[in-house]
């Protein structure tokens, strides 16, 4: 039997090169919150706190692996609390920005989607170095 994904509001642990710890908080739509906040020990996530680094769909893999246990659980304070913020695409031919948020996809306008996270699946090999960049 395969891990399962952790649910909705459980806080994941990772392990960082520099023996730090980051966490993230699981929202739906396959997102993850990255809080800012580290730690020098394991399992002390910021619970409550709402400072996030970055909010990025994570792939399955990375959070049903073992180096991504869950260390705590952080509810929501409401529903939209529980969805990532929205995110853009880009058309890769017409250049045509579009908002994908709560799980829809609509177009936007440059103005928009400008400075908004791309709407992307991140892997665990790639998460790390982005979670290594707030450290320095």
């Amino acid at each position: 039997m395969k891990p399962r994904r952790p649910e909705l509001g459980s806080v994941v642990q990772f392990t960082l090169p520099n023996g730090r710890y980051a966490y993230g908080r699981v929202l739906r739509d396959a997102a993850v919150a990255f809080y800012r906040t580290t730690t020098d020990e394991p399992g002390l996530p910021p619970i409550g706190n709402r400072d996030y680094q970055f909010v990025v769909g994570v792939d399955n893999h990375a959070l049903r692996s073992d180096l991504v246990p869950a260390v705590g659980f952080d509810p929501g304070i409401d529903e939209a609390d529980e969805w990532p913020p929205a995110q853009a695409t880009w058309d890769p031919i017409t250049g045509a920005p579009r908002l994908y948020a709560r799980g829809e996809i609509r177009p936007a306008t440059v103005e928009e989607a400008t400075g908004l996270e791309p709407a992307a699946v991140w892997s665990l090999e790639h998460l790390i170095p982005r979670l290594m960049e707030s450290e320095e």
